[in-house]
């Protein structure tokens, strides 16, 4: 009888299989991790401080708020709360950042104009805005919650 010829190759190097992929997986989980991390980590304080200053006392907006009547829906809804807490809108930095793309002073410019209508994150910020003002919230508590909730890096 003669030799049986095995079906199964042998690897270069020594016939060891090299186990590389486990460690390939684990580096690609730790980097979807650290993506994560960084994408949704609450910003602070000197973060928030760059990207809007306060003011106290008169408003930046002196322009009136357009009129519900123009808009439907969430939009008009929007431009509603506005026109009731002007002063509290006014407080708000726009998370679209139209500040820097548009020229707005406030959130508030954002309703002085159609823009408000048309960008979900301003009357995100608006409608939220109400609800703490509703709720009792000072206009501190109301700033930060409002930067904590739609707060994120500027993209040029």
């Amino acid at each position: 009888m003669g030799k049986r010829n095995s079906s199964k190759k042998k690897e270069p190097g020594g016939g060891k299989r090299s186990n590389s992929a486990p460690l390939i997986m684990v580096g690609a989980v730790l980097a979807v991790l650290a993506v994560v991390y960084f994408a949704t980590k609450p910003p602070t304080a000197s973060e928030l401080d760059a990207v809007h200053e306060r003011h106290i006392g008169a408003r930046l907006e002196t322009r009136p708020v357009l009129t519900p009547a123009l808009f439907t829906g969430k939009a008009a809804l929007a431009y509603r709360y506005a026109a009731e807490i002007p002063d509290v809108i006014d407080n708000q930095f726009c998370y679209c950042y139209c500040k820097k793309n548009h020229g707005h002073k406030t959130l508030l410019t954002c309703f002085t104009n159609e823009h408000g209508s048309k960008c979900d994150t301003c009357i995100e910020e608006v409608i939220h805005a109400y609800e703490l003002h509703k709720q009792g919230k000072s206009m501190d508590e109301i700033v930060t919650a409002v930067d904590k909730k739609f707060y994120r890096p500027y993209k040029s």
